[in-house]
């Protein structure tokens, strides 16, 4: 009985053709308890929240940093619902007549479909009943509605296709300019890519060319439709790395088929899976490198070989792949001579921090600045061992182990190893054990020695309390890595707490290193680092954040790498070797072994000694005492002779000396670390070499006062430690 009244006035105006809800609000003769008011007014309360968060939206945006990407990914979305549930209303009202207006259902869906239809720029006008036409404010409402879905429409094609045309332009500029800079192709869009993207655009002020190459994924090939959904689908496609590359200029190609399931075999690969464009870029460019860095590490293996079997990867001057440094990712990567390099977050998560430097170009993450100094002796004191806790011991907290056991490798007055002790924890230490054994022959002997200690138990374990009460005091070195963000700032906290409340001596030399995984926890991360360095003391650190690691100074210009080159130079020199280019050294020291891989083993030891020798400058400048220093002494020729010249003068021998042991027993952890063991001297006469390969062991593990005098081995210490000071003095003449 209710509805009665609107299905007569349905009756009394279907011959006209009139929209009966038209007529009722020009008559202001509403009905809140018919089900088809009700539809239309939850429509207009739709409408009035979607206007709420638009109007919001626009006004961020004003207060905000404007830009087109902004306005595309934010702004343009909001509008676009607006226009929809506004267009819908209009439908509503228009099609409220003859059999319609007898069916909310009915009535609903043809709205709802005339307003999809709107951004198609169709309009359904001839359907729209004969009053609503000749109502003024009606038409007005209806040409507005449907004006705004036309202009969100073309801003969505502009913005999904405009980057198509800006690129061509581009692409036009960079086949024909007479310049040929460096162009960085990255293959995939994903965190770590852009982030070295937009710091190597940075870092060269715009100068190097970027291409992102992206491929169909699974999610995008079953994306279907060409209405409003397909348009809010290509909205939403990339929108996230538009808006973070909206500051650099780049190229976006598209291929048809991901590099790691390409056919490397075929002479126009690129060509095949439409990158034809690709290949001009490359033949325009003084040298190219690509760079793999998805976030899936298998087809990143798979992607970096076949690149480097087809012919644009051999045209390519580096390929950069993220991956686990394994064995297995290391034997693919050795014949390469270093063409694809290998990037292990959790080698450079560690690495990365460890040579971070402050304003002052001091190195605060190494060891030396947590121990005892003897300054006037160049050596550290042995008031108590260096102690270090590890958290965690997946790929991170291996890694961790290996750079604190050789950098925390110091002389003592009387030139022998100081004591540290290491604490691993981790509840599956048993489990990993026995390839633990193999990859480091010596741990057992450093167990034996209680160097090292590892527990089969996790942080929050009574195990674990008791060990950190009794050594809470000694404490000077926490790395946590238990592969969770959440659970390694937990850990950070709790350890800070017990220390604050239980330490006698404060926190003097004294850092907890905790590992960030996901960039979307920085935030978190910096702000309790910072609250409990402001309440308090700062002692926490993060590291690890991809913004960090994915940089052009970390891992494209491989700062440390000039100067590892002075120290194999200097080698050369003490050794009367020949100094050999790169390459050169490379097909020399492998072919010196019966096998390739032998080969291979030979020649990384020795470019990690090098690095390591520019890694350990910082150490043996704290040591020598030549940041204080204004003008930095002779160097005397070796063998050093200790009895002459004035008390300044001795002491500075004896510093160069004992820091000489220091760099031996540096390098000895170091070769610990790596899988060698020491090498009796009766099996270097019957090998007729200092060091097998095959067995991994080196006659030079050994004390110093133990190395064999001919050749002087001692020497090559000594020429590690005037290395480090040139390299100094130069560092500082340069700054001047």
């Amino acid at each position: 009985m209710l509805t009665l009244p609107l299905f007569i006035a349905v009756e009394d105006s279907c011959s006209e053709n009139s929209s009966v809800l038209l007529g009722q609000l020009e008559n202001g003769d509403y009905c809140f308890i018919n089900p088809v008011w009700i539809v239309f007014f939850f429509i207009l309360i739709v409408c009035i929240i979607r206007l709420y968060l638009w109007a919001r939206e626009l006004v961020r945006l004003v207060r905000g940093k404007f830009n087109i990407p902004s306005l595309i990914n934010e702004v343009l979305p909001e509008t676009a619902w607006l226009v929809f549930v506004s267009g819908m209303a209009i439908y509503y009202v228009g099609y409220a007549y003859a059999g319609t207006v007898g069916c909310f259902v009915t009535l609903a869906l043809r709205s709802a479909l005339s307003a999809f239809e709107m951004f198609l720029s169709k309009s359904n006008l001839i359907g729209i009943a004969e009053n609503c036409k000749n109502n003024s404010g009606y038409m007005f409402c209806f040409a507005l509605i449907h004006a705004a879905a036309v202009a969100v429409s073309m801003i969505f094609a502009v913005a999904c296709f405009g980057k198509r045309v800006a690129d061509y332009m581009r692409g036009l500029i960079w086949i024909y300019a007479p310049k040929k800079p460096e162009l960085n192709v990255f293959w995939g869009l994903n965190e770590k890519s852009m982030l070295l993207a937009k710091n190597i655009y940075k870092e060269t002020k715009g100068k190097a060319r970027i291409v992102f190459v992206d491929w169909p994924q699974t999610q995008e090939e079953n994306r279907t439709g060409q209405g409003f959904s397909g348009i809010m689908g290509l909205l939403s496609y990339k929108s996230k790395a538009a808006k973070q590359l909206s500051d650099i200029k780049y190229i976006l190609l598209r291929s048809s088929m991901s590099p790691d399931a390409i056919d490397a075999t075929h002479p126009e690969i690129l060509r095949e899976i439409n990158l034809g464009k690709l290949a001009k870029f490359m033949n325009r460019s003084e040298q190219t490198n690509f760079f793999v860095l998805s976030n899936n590490e298998n087809a990143n293996i798979h992607a970096a070989i076949n690149l480097l079997t087809c012919e644009a990867g051999r045209n390519a001057n580096r390929i950069y792949c993220n991956a686990r440094e394994t064995k297995e990712v290391a034997i693919l990567a050795e014949p390469t001579k270093g063409k694809l390099q290998i990037i292990d977050d959790s080698k450079a998560a560690i690495m990365e921090f460890a040579m971070r430097k402050n304003e002052e170009g001091k190195c605060l993450a190494h060891p030396i600045n947590f121990v005892e100094i003897n300054h006037q002796l160049g050596c550290v004191e042995t008031k108590k061992p260096f102690t270090a806790f590890i958290i965690g011991f997946g790929t991170t907290g291996q890694e961790a182990l290996r750079f604190l056991y050789e950098f925390s490798a110091f002389a003592d007055c009387h030139g022998k190893k100081t004591p540290v002790d290491f604490h691993v924890f981790d509840k599956q230490v048993d489990e990993m054990r026995g390839e633990l054994y193999q990859e480091i022959p010596s741990l057992p002997l450093l167990e034996d020695i209680n160097e090292i200690t590892l527990h089969s138990c996790n942080a929050g374990t009574l195990e674990f309390l008791d060990q950190l009460h009794r050594l809470v005091d000694n404490l000077n070195y926490v790395v946590v890595a238990t592969g969770e963000d959440e659970r390694n700032l937990h850990i950070a906290t709790m350890i800070y707490e017990y220390a604050l409340q239980h330490r006698q001596n404060g926190f003097n030399k004294f850092k907890i290193l905790v590992r960030l995984y996901d960039s979307g926890s920085e935030y978190k991360f910096q702000k309790i680092i910072e609250a409990y360095g402001n309440c308090h003391f700062s002692a926490m650190e993060h590291f690890g954040n991809p913004s960090d690691i994915y940089t052009k100074k970390w891992v494209v210009d491989d700062a440390e790498k000039d100067e590892a080159v002075k120290f194999y130079e200097a080698y050369c020199q003490v050794a009367h070797e020949e100094c050999r280019s790169f390459n050169d050294r490379w097909d020399y020291e492998v072919g010196r072994e019966q096998t390739k891989l032998l080969g291979y083993r030979r020649i990384n030891r020795k470019l990690m000694q090098d690095r390591a020798n520019s890694k350990h400058c910082y150490t043996k400048e704290v040591l020598l005492g030549l940041h204080d220093m204004s003008e930095t002494p002779v160097l005397p020729s070796w063998p050093i002779k200790m009895e002459t010249g004035s008390q300044a003068e001795q002491d500075w021998r004896c510093r160069l000396l004992n820091v000489s042991i220091g760099e031996h027993l540096r390098w000895n952890a170091s070769h610990l670390m790596m899988g060698y063991l020491p090498m009796p001297i009766e099996e270097a006469k019957a090998i007729s070499n200092s060091c097998n390969e095959k067995t991994k062991k080196h006659l030079c593990i050994t004390d110093w006062d133990k190395l064999p005098a001919n050749p002087d081995y001692k020497e090559y210490d000594y020429m590690v430690v005037c290395t480090t000071v040139e390299q100094y003095n130069k560092r500082k003449h340069d700054n001047d």
